[in-house]
């Protein structure tokens, strides 16, 4: 076809809103911060934590860069858990 999926899904209409793989890491990191809450003393989650949110802000910078989510989208971690439910 000499196109990418994603472009061929875009012309049909059936991109999703937000890419699948950064939805996927947005709710590993609530279900993260969900089990922080209840094991305050778990350091090593903590840590878990500092990467996945780490891997979001880089994933949210790179599809500004191709126009694939709005470019005032912020990832927050009180609505993300809200995006993911």
């Amino acid at each position: 076809a000499g196109k990418t999926v994603s472009q061929i899904l875009k012309e049909k209409n059936l991109l999703p809103a937000f890419p699948p793989d950064l939805i996927d890491l947005i709710r590993k990191a609530v279900n993260v911060r969900e089990h922080i809450q209840a094991h305050k003393k778990d350091i090593h989650n903590r840590t878990r934590l500092t990467r996945v949110e780490s891997k979001i802000r880089r994933l949210v910078d790179y599809y500004r860069s191709t126009s694939r989510i709005p470019r005032d989208w912020r990832y927050e971690p009180e609505k993300a858990a809200l995006l993911v439910k």
